[in-house]
């Protein structure tokens, strides 16, 4: 009785926040933590940071974004899995979510039992994008590179389980190539890797390859997605250099914990989903080359379904390990 009437009080103090938050003590409401399980710099990150700015207004409390990275993502993640389902923590993460508990044994969670989806912001295609000193291979000479053969190549992730991850071992499966994985604690810190020269190689989602490429210290070599992409539209596409098969793309959503109420839910939904939809975050996501279809809870969940099976099958048939490889 006293947990389900605290719920109902958090559920009012969050439903009325957007039209009392300066009746509050201070003027000010109480924030909501959106959790980034990577390090700051990632395309994780910044798409949170775009859609905070967003959700405060929509929500009438500020929205603070918390990045909690390690564990390849399993600290953040188990940490908004436990935290109290009251719609004040969330969790905005991708592809990662689903396959992590595919390559270890004992992740923390379980991605469709202990999140509540609340709604699909943008998916993101990857790029492979090398160091400077490889600039001018193209990618049959890359491959041909007897260091390509021989583990002589090492290419970055933001950590097992991540977008980059898989998508680098899905390319390494289609050509045979065989790449050193290095993995980060997020994709900002495997960016400046590359940047710096510690490892030659990264599949990077297409938000994050703008800002690296303006470094002028890497080169984008091709783009694992069907179509050339309007943010780098130069680039062509791996089937286009005779690679098929071999597309991977990161996906951002918002996640509650299990057991919020619906109400609560519902309300963040309607929140996440105009703050998607404003056309200044739109452009700003669509600028990076980001696809912008934002999904519902109800959509997002029978996507999430759908991933999780396509997920499990591909790495058990491309035989991709977790962190014991």
């Amino acid at each position: 009785m006293f947990c389900s009437l605290r719920r109902a009080l958090l559920f009012v103090t969050l439903a009325v926040s957007a039209h009392s938050g300066h009746a509050q003590a201070g003027g000010t409401a109480r924030e909501v933590l959106l959790v980034v399980p990577n390090e700051p710099g990632g395309g994780l990150d910044l798409v949170a940071r775009l859609l905070a700015k967003e959700l405060t207004p929509a929500l009438g409390a500020p929205v603070v974004v918390l990045n909690r990275s390690g564990a390849s993502g399993n600290i953040g993640t188990v940490s908004v899995a436990r935290a109290e389902p009251d719609g004040h923590t969330l969790l905005l993460t991708g592809v990662g979510l689903l396959v992590s508990p595919l390559l270890h044994a004992s992740p923390g969670y379980e991605p469709l039992k202990d999140f509540a989806p609340v709604a699909k912001v943008a998916e993101a295609p990857n790029v492979l994008v090398v160091h400077a000193s490889l600039k001018g291979m193209s990618l049959t000479q890359l491959l041909q590179d007897p260091r390509s053969r021989n583990a002589g190549l090492a290419y970055a992730s933001a950590g097992y389980g991540q977008s980059s991850h898989l998508a680098a071992e899905v390319l390494m499966s289609r050509t045979g190539a065989r790449w050193l994985h290095v993995p980060y604690r997020g994709t900002g810190p495997a960016a400046r890797a590359l940047i710096g020269g510690e490892v030659q190689l990264m599949l990077v989602p297409v938000g994050s390859v703008k800002a690296m490429l303006a470094t002028g210290k890497v080169h984008a070599l091709a783009v694992a997605h069907p179509q050339r992409l309007e943010a780098l539209p130069s680039t062509p596409t791996l089937a286009e250099l005779g690679v098929t098969g071999a597309e991977f793309s990161q996906w951002y959503g918002v996640f509650a914990p299990d057991g919020t109420p619906p109400a609560v839910l519902r309300r963040l939904q309607a929140a996440t989903l105009e703050g998607a939809s404003a056309g200044e975050l739109r452009r700003q996501l669509q600028a990076l080359g980001l696809e912008t279809a934002p999904l519902g809870a109800a959509e997002f969940g029978a996507f999430l379904a759908a991933q999780s099976q396509r997920l499990s099958t591909l790495v058990k048939r491309e035989g991709v390990e977790g962190a014991g490889r």
